[in-house]
């Protein structure tokens, strides 16, 4: 029968192990250029970037931004790495198009209170966060990380309207996919719902190339649906 200690020192054993995985990979700056397709009726074609690169203060710059007829997003988020964690500091969100009602999100992350305030609704808010508190981009990237570490299914706690909410990713299998930066082994991750929800999200991650997400695929409730695919990607030398 194991004592206390050796728990103790299997405990400390799995932990550095886990910590070692994740140190061995960094934060790779990169631009990645995607088709994007929205289709609500009818099919309505854009372009979406995707840009890591960090900032002269040591902070990072994590965006995505989609341009189509039909609409605009503007996604940001100022973040500090710590080799093992994402830790959101201010996440904003903008939406405008035609017969789309603008919108206008903000969250500011404060880690020495474990506090998020932001707005929503023309109403501002404020709450308590848990420690790994992320938000609805800095996900996508630990998304990654985890994922490039071996996880096969994780669960974050994201701040957004005000609230915190818990989300479950999965993996789900390993394919190849045909890209127009040629074939790619990927990774495919699901987002996990429950079994009589309508809204489905599917992400595929390269294997070889560090932090490239390949391909995001979204359908909501009404039946809209939303993916990009890479197109071009570019690492700075």
């Amino acid at each position: 029968m194991r004592t206390f200690r050796q728990h103790a020192i299997l405990t400390i054993i799995l932990l550095w192990c886990y910590s070692t995985t994740l140190l061995a990979l960094d934060l790779t700056p990169h631009t990645a250029t995607y088709t994007a397709k929205i289709k609500k009726g009818i099919s309505i074609n854009g372009e979406a970037v995707r840009e890591l690169r960090q900032l002269k203060n040591g902070q990072w710059l994590y965006r995505f931004d989609v341009d189509s007829m039909a609409a605009t997003i503007k996604e940001s988020l100022i973040l500090e790495w710590d080799t093992i964690r994402v830790h959101p500091i201010k996440y904003d969100y903008e939406l405008s198009g035609f017969f789309i009602k603008d919108r206008n999100r903000s969250i500011n992350f404060d880690r020495k209170s474990n506090t998020a305030s932001g707005n929503y609704k023309k109403k501002n808010w404020k709450i308590e966060t848990p420690e790994n508190v992320l938000d609805r981009l800095g996900y996508q990237l630990q998304l990654l990380i985890d994922i490039s570490s071996g996880n096969k299914e994780v669960n974050y706690q994201i701040a957004h309207k005000g609230r915190i909410e818990p989300n479950l990713f999965r993996v789900l299998r390993e394919e190849e996919v045909s890209t127009a930066i040629g074939h790619v082994n990927s990774v495919l991750v699901e987002k996990v719902r429950d079994k009589n929800s309508k809204r489905q999200t599917l992400l595929w991650f390269s294997k070889t190339q560090p932090l490239l997400l390949l391909k995001m695929s979204q359908v909501e409730k009404d039946g809209e649906h939303y993916e990009i695919n890479v197109k071009h990607v570019a690492y700075p030398k």
